[in-house]
């Protein structure tokens, strides 16, 4: 099956550089030019034939092709270029040629789309998960199983279209329109997007959703599949699971907490139950010292009558709860359930002191998943104090949740950027580390805490988690058009949209509104068809009409080597009424080669850190 999803994309790769290239040979042959060499590939010849004066050849390195005409320059001797050489063609005719193969990748979307709109692409609905906590989409009060129908007016089929229209939107509000789960109204929002300085582009924090009917996935091999689970099975309920949750949301947490799941699913109309032990498996080649940041900041809170009383500020952490420390949202959620009465927060606040703050009243489980839902707790970027991961190497070495980290084998670390980065290099060693820690005091309110400190000695470990092998489906269906006529107006929108989305991220690349970090090279175009063609041909035929109409659109700007500068240079030659001179030619292709060269470099860097 592997082998198969590698020829696919092989196949469907290769066709797009074939349809490419081929534009070009069909425009020379129309204007009668002598092509000398049709390759696919550059670098030496791996296979190939001649006929009819044409070499035809797929060569060694797979990351283009090109045609080679005859007389594509012209002759150093100055010798009148031949009848069937390019340089003997008016500068129409040479502009025809250049553009060919941006024209056969534009027919290729136009005619390819539509079939495959006949046909019926798999799809992601644009149904979300719960929102980003702190993010647009959290704090207008969206939640879980909210499907986005358009963005400003266009229509989102596809959960990927939601990202597109946010990070190249004009800067401002978007009109967002939802429908809430369970509800057939449409409600329009207003949303203004936030740069994600993570991935460099404008975000309102939507996640992908799961399939409404929560059907599993389930891998052929694993816990799950040895417990009996099957592919297409619907999860009823997690047995156990906090009060009020949906199944979808118990799932998730019980996941996190890494315990055996005693589930209840439905398969051909019958329910059964199901107990799955997880495996635990190490999480990469990588050894870890198995800590996290500390995350118990207040980061935001949304309208509850139940905070009001706690009168939250940004910034402090919520430190324990009837004496049972706080680290995350999970331990704060689990130590409000276990209260009896009315529970009393210790909080630390912005100024290093603790207060204290109880609420009015007992809270129901239904509070408390509200609560839950309203109030962000985050860590802070600029503390290096950690939660412990139990039963990992610091845990074992005696380091303790909400302990700040000083320094490594001696080097000191004052941000969470500088620990995370200094702990991967002292891990890669493999040997024991000396870490200098602060321990923070449990003083009376109002009296400052201070920090006692400390030193211990760690040896890295592989860092295992739970894996259960499998999930729930994403919310998926097919978008298939009704008739013929439908089939070619959604092609030619989607040719022209995603022209659009092209010509705006290379804008918005330029403007600093979508950083460059974004672009991919042959690396993410090779995985991303892998990952589609695993959904089957027309799904694999969708991204290849997307490829098809990026590298039109790119192959057209006005760099020397690519189509773009040949129409640039033919351009000025019919202004100017002579070709310009050999020197600003031969130039020109020497820098345009450093530029694509260098790009080459670069989108491949990025391949590689996505990778890592």
């Amino acid at each position: 099956m592997e082998l198969l999803r590698i020829l696919q994309v092989v196949f469907g790769i290769g066709l797009v550089i074939f349809i490419h290239e081929a534009g070009h040979f069909i425009a020379a042959r129309l204007c009668r030019v002598r092509v000398e060499v049709f390759s696919l590939g550059f670098g030496p010849r791996l296979l190939g034939w001649k006929r009819g004066g044409t070499t035809y050849q797929i060569a060694a390195i797979p990351i283009g092709g090109y045609v080679k005409m005859a007389g594509e320059m012209p002759d150093p001797s100055g010798r009148p270029p031949r009848g069937d050489e390019l340089y003997s063609k008016g500068v129409w005719q040479r502009f025809f040629i250049y553009s060919g193969g941006v024209l056969m990748n534009v027919i290729f979307a136009l005619i390819a789309f539509p079939l495959v709109f006949l046909a019926g692409v798999p799809v992601t609905r644009p149904i979300i998960d719960a929102p980003v906590k702190g993010m647009p989409a959290w704090r207008a009060g969206l939640e879980a199983g909210t499907e986005i129908v358009a963005i400003d007016g266009e229509e989102m089929f596809d959960f990927t279209n939601i990202f597109t229209a946010v990070a190249l939107a004009d800067p401002g509000p978007l009109e967002v329109t939802v429908r809430r789960p369970g509800s057939e109204e449409l409600e329009v929002l207003s949303l203004e997007p936030e740069r994600d300085p993570e991935h460099g582009i404008y975000r309102i924090g939507v996640e992908l959703g799961v399939d409404p009917a929560l059907r599993l996935r389930v891998a052929d091999e694993g816990p799950a599949h040895e417990a009996g689970l099957r592919d297409g099975d619907i999860l009823v309920a997690v047995e156990g699971s906090e009060p009020g949750l949906s199944p979808a949301r118990a799932l998730h947490r019980a996941m996190l907490a890494g315990r055996a799941l005693d589930l209840v699913v439905q398969r051909d109309g019958e329910t059964r139950e199901v107990r799955v032990e997880p495996e635990q498996v190490s999480l990469s080649d990588r050894l870890r010292f198995g800590f996290q940041p500390l995350q118990n900041q207040v980061k935001g809170v949304r309208p509850n009558p139940d905070l009001e009383a706690l009168d939250l500020a940004l910034g402090e952490r919520i430190a324990a709860v009837d004496g049972q420390p706080v680290h995350d949202s999970a331990s704060l959620r689990a130590a409000l359930l276990a209260a009896q009465g009315a529970p009393l927060l210790r909080i630390e606040t912005a100024q290093g002191t603790l207060r204290e703050a109880r609420f009015s009243a007992p809270l129901s489980p239904a509070a408390i998943l509200a609560l839950d839902e309203d109030l962000y707790l985050g860590f802070d970027p600029e503390s290096t104090r950690v939660a412990v991961a139990p039963g990992q190497a610091v845990a074992q070495a005696g380091l303790r949740d909400g302990d700040r980290i000083t320094a490594l084998s001696g080097v000191a670390v004052t941000t969470w950027e500088e620990l995370f980065t200094r702990a991967q290099l002292e891990a890669a060693r493999a040997e024991p580390v000396s870490l200098a820690y602060q321990r923070p005091s449990d003083p009376p309110v109002g009296e400052p805490i201070t920090w006692q400190a400390g030193e211990l000695e760690v040896t890295p470990q592989p860092f295992m988690i739970p894996a259960f092998g499998f999930d729930l489906e994403p919310a998926g269906k097919i978008y298939r058009t009704a008739s013929v006529l439908t089939a070619i107006r959604e092609g030619f929108g989607a040719s022209k949209r995603f022209l659009e989305d092209t010509w705006l991220t290379l804008k918005k690349m330029v403007t600093g509104r979508v950083s460059t970090r974004n672009m991919g090279g042959v690396i993410t175009i090779g995985a991303v068809s892998y990952s589609w063609a695993a959904e089957g041909w027309a799904k694999l035929f969708f991204f290849l009409c997307m490829l098809s109409i990026n590298l039109a659109l790119l192959n057209v700007l006005p760099i020397p080597v690519l189509d773009g500068g040949h129409l640039f240079f033919l351009v000025i030659e019919a202004i100017k009424g002579s070709p310009v001179s050999e020197r600003t030619l031969g130039y020109s292709q020497i820098i345009g080669l450093v530029v694509i060269l260098t790009l080459m470099v670069y989108v491949t860097y990025q391949d590689v850190l996505r990778i890592l």
